[in-house]
């Protein structure tokens, strides 16, 4: 089935990637790359690139930053898509207009301790709260600076996915 092209922005540590997804097909900066992708549980996906096999884990997520384990290696990947690069380019917010942004739980797990309290200024990347998940400990971060709002849980509350955490404004 042909779902059409989709590019994106990519960032890795330092490194910055253009990507472009096209029927099992990725171009990285322009080199051609096979890949598939199998999602085998809700935060669980295996992917085949260039004959290389990744086991990868979802282990947070926010508006364009996910925090994923890759083969047993934590690391933080920030996406763009084509239409946000646009807007980006002229100069324009996609989340203008100041809305809050909630930051929610990624999967059910216990809150193990919160890092931030109602006040404090934060800065992308910052460690928000610690969250045992699948029976790892998931350091949860801010996706974007901001101001921490409100703090919904504390140590050893139990929550459900996509449980508002904290709120930032």
């Amino acid at each position: 089935m042909n779902t059409g092209s989709q590019r994106f922005r990519t960032q890795l540590g330092e490194m910055v990637a253009e990507l472009l997804l096209d029927d099992g097909k990725a171009t990285v900066n322009g080199d051609l790359l096979t890949y598939s992708l199998e999602r085998l549980s809700e935060q669980h996906y295996h992917i085949l690139l260039n004959g290389r096999s990744y086991s990868v884990f979802l282990i947070s997520v926010g508006d364009n930053a996910f925090r994923v384990s890759v083969n047993g290696k934590a690391t933080e990947i920030v996406v763009k898509s084509e239409r946000e690069m646009l807007l980006e380019a002229y100069g324009l917010d996609h989340d203008a207009g100041g809305a809050n942004k909630s930051v929610r739980a990624p999967m059910p797990g216990l809150v193990l301790s919160t890092l931030v309290k109602p006040g404090d200024t934060i800065k992308r990347g910052e460690g928000l709260l610690v969250l045992e998940a699948m029976k790892m400990e998931n350091e949860i971060r801010a996706v974007a600076d901001g101001v921490v709002k409100t703090v919904h849980v504390e140590a050893g509350d139990a929550v459900g996915k996509n449980t508002v955490l904290i709120e930032l404004e």
